[in-house]
């Protein structure tokens, strides 16, 4: 992966050593052998259903050649690539198929799909011995295999490499070096490219391939709203699980403007979103490595931390070293995925009892696991250094009240400032600069006729860790609004 190398493992011995660690590892070890047994149950389960494909993702199985599918949020389309992937390596002798995404983990999620339907369908002619399947590759016993490739910001993780299938998942995202890096591998062998994604504003390859001008792809569309009212019942899709998820549609769409909801969940290409961050601004500001030097405990370290919403995965952590006034750093980028609240809080103490902070900024807002993390570490020993920084609303006391106004709009503002005027910078991270490039902004009008921008985004949680750290770590907004709980 272009950029600095993610430090995944960081304090993995500090966590398991600190203090505040120890006497929770037996408690998180058996909570976490607990849920994995329960998602290996489940999965089992799952595998035994018979998945009944929409019109769409027959259509889009069916057809050879190169295809676009451009669709709303969780309509199914990892999947049918997934298992058009499948079919195409065992109806293919030596075909290689090379799978590109933003993330390692984006990439690694189409081959975890690709080799369950495989070991469903084809378990006999999948490779074994040295050859058995990896997260980032599948070989089949006919010579068939497929790659995944985390390609960053530059596409150069795919260069070299040559197939006859490229895949290229959620590439409305993509910067444009990737794809004049990865179409080559297609060259010699004439090659399909089959892309997916949601939409991401009028702009880019993906939005120009869409329009199709030189009828170059197949374009098939599948939106949120009517794959959820429309889908047949069957054993996977209940009538259960459809009531839930009309019911969730109507929820965002109520919280979201028309455009948001219009780009999202119906699949469309809306004007009028644009970029909070410029890719001029991403690549002066993101230029950072990792330091390697020992940590010191005579600095000024801050910490942001968004947590995962309800039903969500992401949480950050997001760690900054105030060297002066005018210089600020970020030092470490860490995410963790559908992490229980006590693992949570646990890391919170550790990385403090490793960088002992100066204040720990975090979302606490109503439908966040942040809730109760503040309750727990409004109970420990870090409850000094804990600022509740909510997205809607404003920072509060100890008491629980509201103090001066802070909206999310401020803190996004002052981060902004900060990154223009290059008094904060930022490591070279795919991740990072991803989550900068998912921020989207828009003008909308209240009910007296004021206008308001509006922030928001899929990929926001480390840059919302950002702007809490950033927003403790400046010292006119620490002086100016923060109320220490």
């Amino acid at each position: 992966m272009a950029g600095s190398k993610r430090s995944s493992d960081i304090g993995d011995k500090e966590l398991r050593e600190s203090p505040d660690n120890r006497k929770s590892n037996s408690r998180t070890g058996r909570e976490q052998a607990n849920r994995l047994k329960v998602s290996r149950e489940q999965a089992d389960r799952s595998a035994q259903l018979k998945v009944t494909l929409d019109d769409w993702q027959q259509e889009a199985l069916n057809h050879d050649g190169n295809l676009l599918l451009c669709t709303g949020r969780q309509v199914g389309k990892t999947f049918i690539m997934s298992r058009k992937a499948a079919e195409y390596m065992i109806n293919h002798k030596n075909a290689r198929i090379i799978c590109c995404s933003l993330t390692e983990d984006q990439a690694q999620l189409i081959i975890i799909m690709t080799l369950d339907y495989l070991e469903r369908n084809y378990k006999n002619q999948i490779s074994k011995g040295n050859k058995k399947p990896t997260k980032n590759h599948i070989q089949l016993t006919n010579g068939s295999s497929i790659l995944a490739r985390p390609v960053g910001n530059t596409g150069d993780a795919v260069r070299g490499f040559t197939g006859d299938v490229l895949i290229l998942d959620e590439c409305s995202r993509f910067a444009e070096f990737i794809f004049l890096a990865s179409k080559p591998t297609l060259l010699t062998t004439g090659g399909q490219i089959w892309m997916c994604s949601t939409p991401f504003g009028k702009k880019g390859y993906f939005y120009e391939c869409y329009l199709n001008r030189a009828n170059r792809f197949k374009v098939i569309e599948a939106n949120s709203w009517d794959v959820v009212h429309n889908r047949p019942i069957s054993e996977v899709w209940t009538q259960s699980k459809r009531d839930e998820a009309i019911r969730f549609l109507d929820e965002e769409k109520a919280d979201m403007s028309e455009l948001h909801f219009a780009q999202e969940y119906l699949g469309k290409f809306v004007e009028d979103l644009r970029n909070f961050f410029s890719e001029e601004i991403i690549a002066s500001s993101c230029s950072l490595q990792r330091r390697t030097t020992p940590i010191l405990l005579n600095k000024q370290y801050f910490l942001g931390c968004d947590f995962a919403r309800m039903g969500e995965d992401q949480t950050s952590f997001e760690i900054l070293d105030k060297i002066s006034t005018n210089k600020i750093e970020q030092i470490e980028n860490q995410t963790t995925k559908k992490t229980l609240t006590t693992a949570t809080f646990d890391r919170i103490l550790t990385y403090d009892y490793m960088y002992n902070f100066k204040k720990i900024g975090i979302d606490a807002g109503s439908g966040t696991l942040g809730v109760g993390i503040l309750d727990f570490l409004l109970r420990s020993r870090v409850k000094s250094k804990v600022v509740a920084l909510n997205n809607q609303a404003r920072d509060m006391d100890k008491d629980g009240e509201k103090k001066k106004s802070l909206m999310k709009e401020d803190m996004y503002m002052n981060f902004l400032s900060m990154l223009e005027k290059g008094t904060l910078k930022l490591l070279d991270d795919d991740e990072v600069k991803m989550s900068l490039r998912s921020v989207q902004y828009e003008y909308t009008t209240e009910e007296n006729y004021s206008s308001k921008v509006r922030i928001f985004g899929n990929f926001t949680h480390i840059v919302e860790g950002l702007i809490r750290a950033t927003w403790l770590a400046n010292s006119k907004s620490l002086n100016s609004f923060i109320d220490y709980i």
